[in-house]
């Protein structure tokens, strides 16, 4: 995957807060981290989430933010995860 130009810009905040939450929307049997860096388990194998191609990433961000609407749905209600 390309890195942005501009390291801080819009983009790259938003990509970083589409990455954590496929990560945090990731079954712990398919991510884990090695020598402090995310990885998740795609077709590829294990990859960096920072490696993830960009169709892999719009693969996985659907339901990962429809896992994130339902927790804060469920948060919002009291009931916490």
């Amino acid at each position: 995957m390309s890195k942005p130009a501009i390291p801080n810009s819009t983009a790259e905040k938003a990509h970083q807060k589409a990455l954590k939450l496929i990560y945090r929307h990731t079954h712990r049997d398919f991510k884990g981290q090695r020598d402090g860096i995310k990885e998740i388990l795609t077709p590829r194998g294990l990859v960096s989430l920072d490696d993830l191609t960009e169709s892999e990433v719009a693969e996985r961000l659907p339901s990962a933010l429809k896992k994130e609407a339902a927790r804060l749905k469920t948060t919002a209600k009291g009931v916490a995860l």
